[in-house]
């Protein structure tokens, strides 16, 4: 019967609260490594090489005698050294191995090696993008090196050589070429890395917005040892489960005396670096943001949203801040706080499109704090104030500037805005003398000093100084009706709350109770859920203390019904709720409460986080102007 119960609470509140499909890949392989991006095909050389290879009577040789026509075309190409003759040699070279394809993967390399050397060679010594800016074989080029590049890598990492060093392999025009160690170019040192995967195996489902960009290189899949992601390596902080990190993979070439070569696997953060010299120019990094995001969510995380809800105890070890990316001093974090029955996962399409700005990739890093939503607000409040804190202190002893640290940005959807606001606000007595009476001095004294201690950090807090804005997201500010429905009474029935606060000898609520500051029916201690019943009475002296002055703060509401109307509701959280008169702007966007994957929701955050950067003219940055009016967003000047 609980069972039952406990899959109809899960069944109900997701639908109520709108969840969005879940983000994943689908692993295609190396089948389909030639859809990814621009489709080069089997059999479809580029016009100008199928001109060339007519004007030379060579298109009996592409189509039986593939090795005879490599070496007839590099006597071309050394009789007379155009980039055109060269651009065929790698054409040829990329479609001939894609013709052996699966059937001959030992032929096939030798074909996708020449067609990398050809590509590369072309780009480094020969194009003239200041003479030639539109040349369109210049980007037919840099197709083909990529996937060369992505087909050499395939075949290497299946045979367990990709990051190996000291082996040969021959061209398909019979040069001999050597692999040195790989050269790494990575925010992390190699050792925190398990394996690299090729993002063109991989296509992603349920993303509404694809990042990616183009550019030379193959883009990858960087995913992260368990100790990498738990910052056993030196890290200044963990990562999220399964963290992936985007990369982009080159193949440099070098020719040596007496014809021989050298080739080097270059592994680039995409992420900090959007292009790479080659020759006398530069090129645009080829990008992809999206994939290894998607392929990071791939499976199931260890609990359940439903778990994750009840059982605040058991899943603690998914409880905390968390990193998307490696930290960097020169960056302002973007904390982003989930709501009830939720976890980090819900952030991914937000992450994914902002991501792909290249002022806020420059500017801005993403982190996540995740909590058990069953837990009370005023306790996950002080985890994440403990968690930002000793951030903060961790920064300082390592040395590093805190500079962009302290111009932090959180942004909290639903619950997640309450544990937010909590950072930013002062709390005196408000809180503890309403709930222990005017001698709570006293009760307090009685307690462990552990206890008391524990106590007075969750009653009592004030504004953290390197918070300065705040993005509210479908948050309940005044409660939520749903809070007071018989499935939301059901699930806080159900919800755990952690030993530190309940009924073993170190719990805060059973020393109280012995002292006389609860009765006996008292003891089922309000749960995250119950905070959210607009009669809930911490929830109403929460919205009577102030925020922080110079704190600034902005409101993006859901209406079902329609855009820009305030008014209405979202499903769950009805617009009187959600409304701040202090706000520094609001947006209302037609939506349910899962606002934070709207996609006009997330171009609003986008212009907030610009407006933000405004206010250090020393970053120098280049920002659009915005009107007044975006959309149909009712907002106001910073």
């Amino acid at each position: 019967m609980k069972s039952l119960l406990l899959s109809l609470i899960v069944f109900t509140l997701l639908g109520v609260l709108g969840c969005s499909s879940e983000i994943t890949v689908t692993q295609v392989g190396a089948a389909g490594r030639i859809d990814y991006g621009e489709s080069i095909s089997p059999e479809k050389i580029a016009q100008s090489t199928h001109n060339l290879l007519g004007n030379f009577f060579l298109e009996e040789d592409f189509e039986k005698h593939p090795d005879e026509l490599i070496v007839k075309l590099e006597n071309l190409f050394r009789n007379e050294p155009q980039p055109s003759y060269l651009a065929a040699l790698a054409d040829c070279s990329l479609n001939i191995g894609l013709r052996f394809g699966r059937s001959d993967p030992d032929t096939a390399v030798r074909y996708f090696l020449s067609a990398g050397l050809y590509s590369y060679g072309y780009l480094a010594a020969l194009d003239r993008p200041d003479l030639l800016p539109y040349n369109a074989e210049r980007l037919l080029m840099m197709r083909i090196y990529n996937l060369a590049t992505s087909e050499i890598f395939g075949y290497l990492h299946k045979r367990g050589l990709h990051l190996k060093s000291s082996f040969t392999l021959s061209a398909a025009g019979n040069q001999r070429v050597n692999f040195l160690p790989p050269q790494y170019e990575l925010p992390l040192s190699p050792e925190n890395f398990a394996d690299f995967l090729l993002c063109a195996d991989f296509r992603t489902e349920n993303l509404t917005h694809i990042s990616r960009s183009f550019g030379i290189g193959a883009p990858l899949i960087c995913e992260l040892t368990d100790a990498a992601i738990k910052g056993k390596n030196k890290n200044l902080n963990r990562f999220a489960q399964q963290q992936t990190l985007p990369g982009t993979l080159m193949i440099k070439f070098n020719l040596l005396e007496k014809g021989k070569l050298d080739a080097q696997f270059l592994f680039l953060d995409s992420r900090n670096n959007d292009s790479v010299p080659l020759g006398k120019f530069t090129l645009p990094i080829e990008q992809d943001f999206s994939t290894p995001l998607a392929y990071m969510v791939r499976n199931p995380l260890p609990f359940d949203y439903l778990t994750y809800m009840l059982q605040p105890e058991e899943t603690r070890q998914m409880q905390g801040l968390y990193m998307f990316e490696p930290f960097r001093e020169d960056r302002i974090p973007v904390v982003l706080v989930h709501g009830l029955l939720s976890n980090i996962r819900t952030w991914m399409q937000l992450i994914n499109t902002l991501q792909s700005d290249p002022v806020l990739r420059k500017h801005y890093q993403f982190w996540g704090f995740t909590y058990s939503s069953g837990n009370p607000v005023l306790l996950s409040a002080k985890m994440l104030r403990d968690d930002l804190t000793d951030e903060e202190g961790k920064l300082k002893q390592s040395g590093v500037s805190t500079t962009m640290f302290s111009r932090m940005v959180l942004v909290g959807h639903s619950m997640g805005g309450l544990v937010s606001e909590l950072t930013v606000k002062s709390s005196g007595d408000r809180l503890i003398e309403p709930l222990f009476g005017h001698d709570y001095q006293k009760i307090l004294n009685t307690l462990e000093p552990e206890q008391k201690n524990f106590v007075e950090k969750m009653m009592h807090f004030e504004p953290l100084p390197f918070v300065k804005r705040l993005v509210f997201l479908a948050v309940p500010h005044r409660g939520s009706e749903m809070a007071q429905s018989w499935i939301a009474r059901l699930g806080s029935y159900f919800v755990k709350l952690p030993i530190a606060l309940v009924t073993q000898g170190e719990g805060v609520i059973k020393s109280l109770m012995d002292r006389g500051v609860f009765m006996p029916n008292d003891t089922k201690f309000a749960t995250g859920i119950d905070n959210l019943d607009p009669g809930n009475r911490m929830l109403n002296i929460l919205n009577t203390i102030p925020f922080a002055p110079g704190v600034v703060y902005h409101s993006i509401i859901g209406n079902r019904r329609e855009d820009g109307v305030p008014g209405g509701s979202d499903g769950v959280v009805p617009y009187l709720s959600s409304h701040l008169d202090g706000a520094a702007s609001e947006l209302v966007v037609k939506s349910g409460h899962s606002v934070q994957v709207n996609p006009l929701a997330i171009q609003e955050l986008r212009r907030i986080l610009i407006e933000h950067l405004r206010q250090f003219p020393e970053l120098k940055v280049e920002l659009p102007e915005f009107p007044d009016k975006v959309g149909n967003a009712k907002t106001n000047k910073l």
